[in-house]
């Protein structure tokens, strides 16, 4: 039968067609054989199953463009999940239908990871399907490890992810490295950390008992959010502490180690949970598959945070005004820099009553700046052969002017009709001005380096530092604290962090005598920080302070001992004062930790330092704030925030740098700023 040249045409195709159906069959064996290291090339992740390939309708998509990165910090997360869903972005359970964008944090290819990375085959009707399926796109889960991979390779029908299995640390380790930035960890950094490359201290890792971090143990949820927080870098939440008790059934009980992480995790709308979202259940053991689904909602990736469904997510409670507390410090350092407070009666009552009305308790008045005492001293007089210099520097009218005032008597008497507690700050201990007349007349009371010099730069000033080991630059600071007490109604004396040594001094003719006698004769080490010569000098400086504590219970029995030193270990390595152990030999009765940082992160990690936490634990422990210097004014909100913390970790009170930056050099009107602290202290409070 003749065809017309329609049908011809038609047959003809279709052979051609059979003819190149064939032959691409036949290269497609070659294509996918395995490349030296035992692993398809491209074209093996298009071998699907027809499971897989029912399951994920596009997985061969050509063009997966990347995600730009999203910005930590709250606003990362400032869309709600239900708006996600309700535009058709979310997928729990299945494939996801339309190509998801690759993550900015992937190494490799999007292009390849959509080709070559194969999707799991037991997780069918598992709660967060849609999350490991994207995650296996991209490489960042775990497959075929609790079982040999076949012998040709990662067949896509026998991939496993096991996401009922416990995860360990090395799984999620291994899945953190593969879906967050990794870099070099910071020198020091513990096992857990360097295995996840945490650059910076500044982690919510850092307090972690390092004995937990064995990579073959498995993990409780507790343990894997905080290291989800960590390695995501969330944000630190201020009012931890009250946010988890607020939003969680067990918020009181999650640990202390995890109080951080799992607020932030939450905070960040990521904490997420296959039964009952409003439990933190932190001592529950987590599986692989509950890790990816936290790895998915803490990702910057929106793609990956929209495969979990938001009935999944706890909800962040919105919290009321914090509570104030009855008892807390409210105190405020005054100074004779940068302020006229202490200049005259008139502009003494003017910032006494200032501060009555922030209902501030506690003040701590300079009496010892700069090499000379700020109120009349028989002591000084005798030592230094000048009693009193109020002014910081030299300037001899305005100290004809005052006449023979009494600064800190005036002060006291002020403070006391306002019921403010007074206690006088030596906030030179012993260092000394570079200009100091000492080092002419009292040459052996100052120490040095090794290589003989004594000079300490300190922004545009200079500055030397007197021997704490010698005795007569002791008996000075013993007996000026001793006349204080004698001779004015305070509530006890306070010492900062200058009531130390720098670590590279030590190596003056004095010292060095003191430690041959009490070596056998050896020289101390040339090295500054060897640890037998920081411990020596350290001890030293602990036996001076357990001589000022004689003093006060002799002198004044009940006396505060206030100390006001930097966080530890850094009081330690930097300046040799190991306050944490005074301390813990009961010398001190008030202790007031410098945290003088300029972000939130910062600044709750310091609060969450062992030494600090520690020591509130048995003695009345605070926090003091930095409300700003003359060229670096700090924003209320900050202080805002970073009181609500100490009142959230449950410290004894805060202390402000100094009275006149609460007011002065700031960003914000002097109005917006004086309401913020009538507002934060807004109710009297005894001290603690």
């Amino acid at each position: 039968m003749k065809l017309s040249p329609q049908s011809q045409r038609f047959f003809t195709g279709l052979l051609l067609g059979l003819i190149l159906v064939t032959t691409i069959g036949a290269f497609i064996p070659l294509l996918a054989q395995p490349n030296s290291s035992g692993r398809s090339e491209a074209l093996d992740g298009a071998a699907l199953s027809s499971t897989n390939v029912a399951r994920h309708k596009n997985p061969l998509a050509l063009t997966l463009n990347p995600s730009p990165k999203v910005g930590r910090g709250t606003s990362s997360y400032s869309l709600p999940f239900s708006q996600f869903w309700e535009k058709g972005l979310g997928d729990e359970g299945g494939s996801g239908s339309r190509p998801m964008p690759s993550s900015p944090h992937m190494a490799s290819s999007p292009q390849i990871l959509a080709q070559t990375n194969p999707l799991p085959g037991d997780i069918d009707g598992y709660w967060a399907a849609g999350c490991i399926n994207e995650l296996a796109r991209r490489g960042a889960i775990v497959l075929n490890d609790l079982q040999p991979a076949p012998p040709d390779g990662p067949s896509l029908d026998l991939a496993r992810f096991y996401p009922n299995a416990p995860a360990t640390w090395e799984v999620v380790t291994t899945m953190l490295n593969r879906s967050f930035p990794t870099e070099a960890a910071y020198g020091g950094a513990s096992t857990l950390e360097t295995a996840l490359g945490l650059a910076s201290p500044v982690n919510m890792l850092y307090t972690f008992p390092a004995e937990y971090a064995d990579p073959g143990r498995a993990i409780t949820r507790g343990e894997a959010v905080t290291a989800i927080a960590a390695k995501a870098q969330l944000p630190y939440v201020a009012r931890a502490n009250e946010l988890l008790r607020e939003s969680l059934e067990d918020g009181d009980r999650v640990p202390p180690y995890a109080v951080e992480g799992t607020a932030a995790v939450l905070a960040a709308n990521a904490l997420v949970s296959s039964e009952n979202p409003r439990r933190a259940n932190s001592f529950a053991p987590i599986t692989r598959g509950e890790v990816a689904a936290l790895v998915c909602a803490a990702s910057p990736d929106l793609q990956l945070r929209v495969t979990i469904a938001p009935a999944r997510h706890a909800v962040p409670a919105t919290l009321a005004a914090q509570a104030e507390p009855t008892e807390e410090l409210r105190g405020v350092w005054l100074t004779n820099i940068d302020s006229e407070v202490l200049f005259s009666r008139d502009e003494l009552a003017a910032g006494i009553q200032r501060l009555k009305a922030m209902n501030i308790n506690t003040l701590y008045p300079v009496v010892w700046n700069m090499g000379y005492t700020q109120y009349p001293s028989a002591v000084a007089e005798r030592y230094l052969g000048r009693s009193r210099r109020l002014w910081p520097g030299e300037n001899p009218p305005f100290e004809a002017a005052q006449g023979d005032r009494d600064m800190l008597q005036e002060l006291i008497e002020l403070a006391h009709a306002a019921d403010m507690a007074v206690i006088p700050w030596f906030e030179f201990g012993f260092m000394a001005p570079g200009d100091y007349p000492l080092h002419e007349t009292r040459p052996e009371w100052f120490t040095q380096r090794r290589d003989g010099t004594k000079d300490i730069p300190m922004g545009n000033e200079v500055f030397t530092w007197m021997n704490p080991f010698h005795p007569q630059t002791r008996g000075l600071l013993l007996g000026m604290i001793d006349e204080i007490l004698a001779n004015y109604d305070v509530e006890g004396v306070q010492v900062d962090d200058h009531l130390g040594l720098p670590v590279d001094m030590g190596y003056d003719p004095y010292t060095v005598g003191l430690y041959r006698q009490e070596h056998g004769g050896s020289a101390p080490p040339d090295d500054e920080n060897d640890a037998e010569w920081m411990r020596w000098r350290a001890d030293k400086i602990s036996q001076f302070m357990a001589e000022v504590r004689q003093v006060i219970d002799l002198r004044q029995p009940g006396g505060i001992l206030s100390v006001s030193p930097n966080p530890y270990p850094f009081s330690y390595m930097k300046y040799l004062q190991d306050w944490p152990t005074w301390e813990a030999n009961g010398m001190l009765d008030e202790i007031i930790v410098q945290i003088y940082r300029n972000d939130l992160e910062r600044f709750v990690w310091e609060l969450n330092k062992p030494a600090t936490a520690e020591a509130r634990k048995s003695t009345a422990t605070s926090i003091g704030l930095l409300s700003g210097l003359k060229n670096r004014p700090t924003d209320m909100d900050l202080l805002t925030e970073q009181l609500e913390a100490v009142r959230d970790r449950g410290y004894a009170g805060v202390s402000y740098f100094f009275y006149q930056s609460l007011w002065s050099w700031s960003n914000e009107p002097l109005a917006e700023r004086e309401q913020q602290f009538q507002t934060s202290f807004s109710q009297t409070a005894a001290r603690p």
